[in-house]
């Protein structure tokens, strides 16, 4: 049964980015093309990302043989609630129901106060998780062990979702 939380790959990208980055450790940049491989990303889906990431002041870029991308602030200072506003994550609602305002108030709502309480406790939890403390559990060789073809522990450019195409990865 898929789960009812889904969350859009562009978030997933910048995510995963930003952990990746912040797990690297010393290396100031690292190359853009290196991460969508390793993360298994469309390098032109991870572009546009990286781009509102840039803009939104959690990454910074630098051009030539040296450069890449690397996190504009100390991991500890970026919560998963910045990662997911600056992703393009529209802001929680706080209205309580599914259904249009102009339909359901969300007062009487058999839902509406449920889902009210789960998005309080998502976004309490986005607020107070930085990155320092996600990648404290980061752990890379499950993501080569997950996108490697046959467990051969190499990275392949095709995401979850190109496979799900049929295998096209739009990497160009």
């Amino acid at each position: 049964m898929p789960g009812l939380l889904n969350i859009p790959e562009g978030l997933s990208i910048a995510i995963h980015t930003c952990l990746w980055i912040a797990d690297a450790g010393d290396r100031p940049f690292r190359p853009s093309p290196e991460i969508a491989k390793n993360l298994g990303f469309s390098y032109n889906h991870f572009a546009k990302v990286v781009q509102r990431l840039v803009h939104a002041g959690l990454l910074e870029t630098e051009r030539g043989p040296k450069g890449g991308i690397r996190l504009a602030r100390d991991p500890k200072s970026i919560t998963m609630l910045d990662v997911y506003e600056a992703a393009g994550g529209e802001p929680l609602r706080p209205h309580r129901c599914l259904l249009d305002p102009q339909i359901c108030a969300g007062r009487a709502c058999a839902l509406g106060r449920l889902i009210e309480s789960e998005n309080d406790r998502l976004h309490k939890t986005m607020k107070h998780t930085t990155l320092a403390g996600l990648a404290r559990s980061f752990d890379r060789s499950q993501i080569r062990r997950a996108l490697s073809p046959r467990g051969t522990g190499e990275p392949t450019f095709a995401s979850r979702d190109a496979r799900s195409r049929g295998g096209q990865s739009g990497v160009a």
